[in-house]
């Protein structure tokens, strides 16, 4: 099929289309959806979609520019349907031109990357089933439901500048919800997303969420208004670090939305306590525009040592394209997390919405339940909400030697804050 649709380009020369981008992507996958412990529905899928970006030079006030609109092909089109899709998607991008920029360069030759395993997607997906479910034994709270999708893909990128390189992923996600009726009847939503069967990581997120349910169940809205040392951990821990990420990328950086460089101190100074070290780590071994992707350390003892992108955005800037980033590792911590308890904390376990905004700085969301230590005993709490902002806080991060993994952070388990402000709920 690719060599059909780059037959169809190289006619459609003749009218102006001679870059493109082909991406063809390849599933299996194998869905579980659960009612309880009882299997409701299976399902097995394999897909194949074509998607073909074509660009279009133009000039405007002697300024060279360059557009691209993608456009989806299926195996079903005739000849003449792909063409005068491809005719249809260089028109529109004409209204999309952008500054000029070339295109990532290939030597011709096919690459095939086979480095990671194939597994097989039901053999996966039963396995983080019997996992979840293998903790639900509590009592009074329990997992009402639960959906799980593996899937293998095979992903080949061919352009037009001699980039033909495949490779393999395989992803495992899902999620599940947790209830308990003790006091008040309370159902939490949890998703995970995992590059291999991990049943250890997700058995510990099911106890959790089972655990989560029963307190929060029981939770009083009691939270006072003020400044709080908090603890997040997991998800909330890798959404915080995601404003890192965000102001050294390039997009950002050549939008002015970021004025970080490299040599940025990324905690200011007088940093008291620990400094950031941060990797970005390549989970494929191609760029979706074909870049060879490597391991890339972005932040070294709170200094930024790299800028990271796409290639449009990295060619603006002048710099080497590093491809677009999944997933990112932080180096361990100095404590434990039962040492971090040791002094008044609020453990906020669960949220509504958690977000980190990078162009602000603000960190937070809606509290559903948190444990609140005042020095002498702890509260169960729900209600309120965090309103942090990292650039005041990120002098006096502490992190936890305990780790935790997914598809795309792995690092410290929890992180300290100083001195959060936080709504209470009364």
């Amino acid at each position: 099929m690719i060599n059909k649709i780059i037959d169809i380009l190289d006619e459609l020369k003749s009218e102006g289309i001679e870059k493109y981008l082909i991406t063809k992507t390849e599933k299996s996958s194998s869905e579980l959806f659960f009612i309880k412990k009882k299997l409701d529905v299976r399902r097995s899928k394999n897909v194949i979609d074509y998607n073909v970006t074509v660009y279009h030079d133009i000039e405007k006030d002697g300024v060279k520019l360059r557009g691209s609109t993608g456009a989806d092909i299926f195996p079903s089109m005739t000849d003449e349907e792909i063409r005068e899709k491809l005719k249809e998607a260089y028109f529109a991008a004409q209204y999309a031109a952008n500054p000029f920029f070339e295109l990532v360069q290939g030597d011709g030759k096919a690459v095939v990357d086979n480095s990671v395993k194939h597994q097989s997607t039901e053999e996966a997906a039963r396995a983080m089933a019997g996992a979840l479910f293998s903790v639900d034994n509590d009592d009074e709270a329990f997992i009402n439901s639960a959906e799980f999708f593996a899937v293998n893909e095979t992903r080949r990128i061919v352009n037009s500048d001699g980039v033909d390189v495949s490779f393999n992923k395989f992803n495992l996600n899902g999620e599940f919800v947790t209830q308990c009726k003790t006091e008040e009847d309370v159902e939490l939503y949890y998703s995970f997303e995992y590059d291999e069967v991990n049943e250890k990581a997700l058995a510990e997120k099911a106890a959790e969420g089972i655990k989560a349910a029963k307190d929060r169940s029981v939770a009083k809205r009691c939270l006072a208004s003020g400044n709080y040392d908090i603890i997040l951990s997991g998800n909330e821990l890798a959404t915080v670090l995601s404003y890192y990420t965000d102001k050294s990328n390039a997009s950002y950086i050549y939008s002015k939305y970021s004025d970080y460089e490299v040599g940025t101190e990324t905690q200011g100074d007088e940093v008291k306590g620990e400094k950031l070290n941060i990797t970005c780590i390549a989970t494929q071994p191609y760029s979706d525009e074909g870049i060879k992707m490597s391991d890339l350390k972005l932040v070294e003892n709170g200094t930024l040592k790299a800028i990271h992108g796409v290639n449009r955005f990295s060619q603006y800037l002048g710099i080497d394209p590093t491809g677009f980033y999944e997933k990112i590792r932080l180096d361990a911590g100095t404590q434990s997390v039962e040492d971090m308890k040791k002094k008044p904390y609020l453990q906020a376990v669960k949220f509504s919405d958690f977000q980190m905004d990078a162009f602000t700085g603000h960190f937070g969301g809606e509290i559903r339940l948190a444990y609140l230590f005042d020095g002498e005993k702890i509260t169960k709490i729900t209600g309120g909400s965090i309103n942090g902002i990292i650039t005041k806080a990120h002098k006096n991060l502490v992190f936890s030697k305990e780790q935790y993994s997914d598809s795309h952070y792995e690092g410290p388990l929890a992180v300290r804050i100083e001195n959060v402000a936080v709504a209470g709920s009364v």
